[in-house]
């Protein structure tokens, strides 16, 4: 209360001093109440930090949280675009994105599973007739990169020697599934952890449903595609997301079928990972030295050798793999890549790093799941995903002959869509 006097005879006394009835002193009234207040308010340098969510719940990724191989071209970098601040997703503004988890029967949420391959063929989408329609050549979006035996990037299409004013002569260079000296999978293809819940790779998808080039967010729901009782492994993903974008495109990859358990119906994605089989074509024996009889079984690779058997042997669990437990899963699929892609200075055998860390991804990040069913919406794509896909050589369309000629026989094949282009 005496401060209070003394404030009041302070004003009078100012006041009467002052001609033009201004005040010229900074007066503070601070009563008892206020004086406690100031005692509890938190100093500069607390922690905590409130941060308002965005409209589209996006978070940026801290670089503390991203794994990702050593000697990357990609590093994390903060964004000072408006459209980062907002939390909007860009393929441009950020190079990593968390995404918001996709709510079951929400709009474009749909239900499907993932299996898995690796062939090092020649990418589909690296094929110039997989990346342009007669009809609509532009614009042009650009064609998935491929590497030579030794992962060096190369052209993905040349001029032919009988180019003409009539005939555009761009033809995509053969595949390694078809020749000894063809094209391969470049091998950053391979899936990366981000962090414990993000990774990015990519897939073989339907052609219904996915165009050279587009992303899809899987989050993992915990279930199997093969049976109704899953195992630990699919336990151990649940709620995980993983981008992928859409670098081979097969009819065998299904789309919108009726799933094998729980009458839903569900579209196939085909995730390229290293030790994941070959398939029905396989280039990866040739690129790395190592036979086939070596690489599991064409459709399952590693980890099937492990449901077939080897998990047995190695833990001698008694009914087999129905009673291992997630661990006893990681360590055969562990061993497993340590046989066919680890340093092993085996005379004539390729080590690939990158091919090792994809196949330990599997059983590390990805938990040696087996088939894992998901829910999945189409996505922006990062740019993690977009500077591993495009062509660095070959940016822009080859010419298109004026006029188009009509379909006839050049060197015994005509399957080049008008264009000059044929595989």
């Amino acid at each position: 209360m005496r401060l209070f006097w003394f404030l009041t005879a302070l004003i009078l006394f100012s006041l009467a001093a002052c001609g033009d009835g201004k005040l010229n002193l900074p007066i503070v009234f601070w009563g008892d109440d206020a004086e406690e207040a100031a005692e509890e308010k938190p100093s500069s340098g607390s922690s905590a930090v409130i941060i308002p969510e965005s409209s589209s719940g996006v978070v940026t990724v801290s670089s503390s949280s991203v794994t990702v191989e050593p000697g990357s071209s990609s590093s994390v970098e903060e964004s000072s675009s408006s459209s980062s601040s907002r939390g909007e997703r860009s393929s441009s503004s950020k190079e990593y994105e968390d995404y918001p988890v996709p709510i079951p029967g929400g709009p474009g949420v749909k239900k499907g599973w993932a299996t898995r391959y690796w062939d090092a063929c020649k990418p589909h989408c690296s094929w110039l007739q997989h990346n342009f329609d007669v009809n609509n050549p532009q614009p042009w979006k650009g064609i998935c990169k491929n590497c030579n035996k030794e992962n060096q990037e190369i052209t993905t299409y040349e001029e032919h020697p009988t180019k003409n004013d009539y005939f555009a002569g761009a033809v995509s260079t053969k595949s390694a599934c078809d020749t000894d000296d063809g094209a391969y999978t470049c091998w950053d293809m391979a899936p990366v952890a981000i962090n414990d819940t993000l990774a990015y790779g990519f897939a073989a998808m339907n052609p219904a449903i996915a165009e050279c080039g587009s992303c899809y967010q899987l989050t993992f729901d915990g279930g199997w595609y093969d049976e109704p009782m899953p195992r630990p492994t699919h336990q151990a993903i649940k709620s995980k997301t993983m981008i992928v974008m859409a670098s081979n495109v097969g009819q065998d990859v299904k789309y919108d079928v009726m799933m094998k358990h729980g009458g839903e119906v569900g579209t196939q994605f085909d995730i390229m990972i290293p030790g994941g089989g070959v398939g029905a074509f396989n280039a990866l024996s040739k690129q790395i030295g190592v036979p086939v009889s070596e690489l599991g079984v064409g459709f399952g690779g590693n980890l099937s050798n492990c449901i077939e058997g080897k998990i047995w042997e190695m833990y001698g669990t008694r009914d087999g793999s129905h009673r291992a437990t997630l661990e006893q899963w990681q360590g055969c699929l562990r061993a497993e890549c340590e046989r066919v892609f680890g340093d092993n200075n085996i005379p004539g055998r390729t080590y690939s790093e990158e091919l090792y860390r994809g196949c330990m991804w599997h059983a590390d990040w990805f938990m040696a799941a087996d088939n894992p069913t998901l829910y999945y919406q189409k996505v922006d794509c990062p740019k993690y995903l977009t500077d591993k896909f495009y062509s660095t050589i070959n940016t822009e369309p080859p010419p298109l002959p004026n006029p188009i000629p009509m379909m006839f026989m050049i060197e015994g094949n005509t399957d080049y869509k008008q264009t000059g282009w044929y595989d």
